[in-house]
């Protein structure tokens, strides 16, 4: 057995069975197997085509997302500044109606105590009146025979 000797027969039967074998396969297999890798190509060459146009966009949206926040940021702050403002504002106002407020209660506080005072006087002076009308009635003997006698002597003690 000679496993290495030429026969010339065999290479022409191998030669044959060769080309039906790749007859068949370019008739029948290779088309659809071309075909299945044309698709998976196209396939592939979107994903990638997607792949990219996902990558663009999303550079594009973390653009926008940091603008979005910059001027998120921005607007905080000068919401931050005009409360502070309003606040300052509002304390600035309040304190000010309540020194008026304690200035009217002041004012109020002091009329009443004058005009307690100034009836205080009033009633002492009447009571004054009375008692040097009933002093002189007890040294003189005899009591005031008129109420006009009595009013000029309540007048007498107001000037004094």
């Amino acid at each position: 057995m000679d496993l290495f000797t030429l026969d010339p027969g065999l290479v022409i039967w191998t030669w044959i069975s060769f080309g039906i074998l790749f007859f068949i396969l370019w008739k029948f297999v290779f088309p659809p197997l071309m075909e299945n890798l044309k698709k998976r190509e196209k396939t592939i060459a979107k994903s990638i085509d997607d792949a990219a146009a996902i990558e663009r966009r999303l550079v594009e949206i973390e653009a926008e997302r940091g603008e979005l926040l910059k001027k998120t940021n921005s607007e905080a702050d000068e919401l931050l500044l005009q409360t502070r403002s309003d606040a300052e504002e509002l304390k600035k106002r309040l304190l000010e109606k309540a020194e008026k407020e304690a200035e009217e209660v002041l004012v109020q506080a002091r009329r009443k105590a004058e005009a307690e005072r100034e009836a205080l006087l009033r009633a002492l002076q009447d009571d004054l009146a009375d008692f040097v009308c009933d002093a002189s009635e007890k040294v003189i003997g005899s009591a005031f025979i008129t109420e006009k006698e009595r009013e000029f002597s309540r007048e007498l003690v107001k000037e004094l």
